[in-house]
């Protein structure tokens, strides 16, 4: 006879909201990716009404949480039992390049992630990214080129190998270090192949800026966001960039 047990948890964990969209007059079914369970959608039922509206604000993207969460095994709507801010940003919404840079990077996470996949070290990155952002006193105007070399190696495609004079060019299709250019579009100059190799280098969360021109860091920006569209199947369409190339202009 097939069972007809549900496994049901209650868990504990921590989250960044992604993406908030109105079901009802009183409800919102929320994105977010979460510590334990990957992205999970959630209904959240009576937080439109007048007297709710500090909650509803709590599920705003960006906001980083800890939950109470009940997970119901293959269902695709989840229930949030409590949830308060795990972490209170104190300048990230007033500046304008640190939103926008947040706001890129929130919709590369939302972009690269499936449901219910667990990425724990991914999430632990993510969230002190979002953190280091707020928290920096000098701002770092290459830091969403570094969030995207170094994230990629949580989705599996990081550069590897080494920029060098025996292989002095970046091989988009193959994540590496060439020693011939092959005069392929997927393969980088010299100049681009040392910029991934310094960015590489660079850790995010010691916020040294690599101080490219403009005109360097809006390329750079289109080869890695080309570099993911390469290695992330449906992997398009994103909007931030251009508020980026704004905000540095």
């Amino acid at each position: 006879m097939q069972s007809n047990f549900e496994s049901i948890m209650d868990i504990k964990t921590r989250g960044i909201v992604l993406q908030t969209v109105k079901y009802s007059e009183t409800s919102l079914i929320v994105r977010i990716f979460t510590e334990h369970m990957g992205l999970v959608s959630y209904m959240v039922k009576g937080v439109r009404s007048a007297k709710a509206t500090s909650k509803a604000a709590l599920l705003r993207p960006l906001t980083l949480l800890e939950m109470d969460v009940t997970h119901r095994e293959n269902k695709g709507l989840q229930n949030i039992k409590e949830y308060k801010r795990a972490y209170n940003y104190s300048s990230l919404p007033f500046d304008t390049v640190k939103s926008s840079i947040a706001l890129f990077m929130l919709e590369v996470i939302s972009k690269s992630l499936k449901e219910h996949d667990a990425h724990e070290d991914m999430f632990e990155f993510a969230y002190e990214c979002f953190r280091h952002l707020d928290e920096i006193q000098t701002m770092n105007n290459d830091l969403h080129l570094q969030f995207l070399v170094h994230y990629a190696a949580y989705l599996g495609f990081a550069p590897h190998g080494e920029y060098s004079d025996e292989t002095p060019y970046f091989d988009m299709q193959e994540g590496c270090f060439v020693p011939d250019s092959c005069i392929s579009h997927l393969v980088l100059n010299r100049n681009n192949s040392e910029l991934v190799s310094i960015l590489v280098s660079n850790s995010i969360l010691r916020s040294l800026p690599v101080r490219l021109t403009r005109q360097s860091r809006r390329e750079m920006l289109h080869l890695l966001l080309k570099y993911y569209s390469l290695h992330l199947e449906g992997f398009t369409g994103l909007r931030s960039p251009e508020v980026l190339e704004m905000i540095f202009d």
